[in-house]
């Protein structure tokens, strides 16, 4: 019969330590309900919705964002410039949900910053464009 002991490791390998950072959130969810007595015309509530034409994402671009979002490289490249037209951000990828990137640019508040995948035109490492790795 195999006996295993929480507190000990079934596996030994001789080499450095490795340390992962793991972010933790909690999520509640929260539901709303309208109670029937209080039905509104639904015409208060209307508003007008403006629809803007998303831009199409570069192909390499979004290659290159999901290669560095990889939770190893994301320590290994950083930090990392995004050239956009109007500005440059410095910091790391935080996470990455459909044409969204989120980028952490640490600091004391670690503020994390939304930009749309088809605004980036470059990113940069050590100042130099980063190549494409397929």
């Amino acid at each position: 019969m195999l006996t295993i002991f929480q507190n000990e490791p079934l596996l030994f390998v001789d080499g450095p330590p490795i340390f992962i950072k793991v972010a933790i959130t909690v999520e509640e969810s929260t539901s709303i309900f309208i109670s029937t007595s209080e039905e509104r015309p639904v015409a208060e509530y209307e508003e007008q919705v403006s629809v803007v034409e998303a831009l199409p994402v570069d192909p390499i671009m979004q290659r290159k964002v999901i290669y560095l979002s990889n939770s190893f490289r994301r320590q290994a490249y950083q930090p990392l410039q995004f050239v956009m037209e109007d500005e440059t951000v410095t910091g790391t990828i935080e996470k990455v949900e459909e044409e969204t990137v989120w980028i952490g640019l640490g600091g004391e508040n670690d503020e994390v910053v939304a930009v749309e995948m088809a605004k980036i035109e470059e990113i940069l490492w050590r100042g130099k464009p980063f190549v494409d790795v397929k």
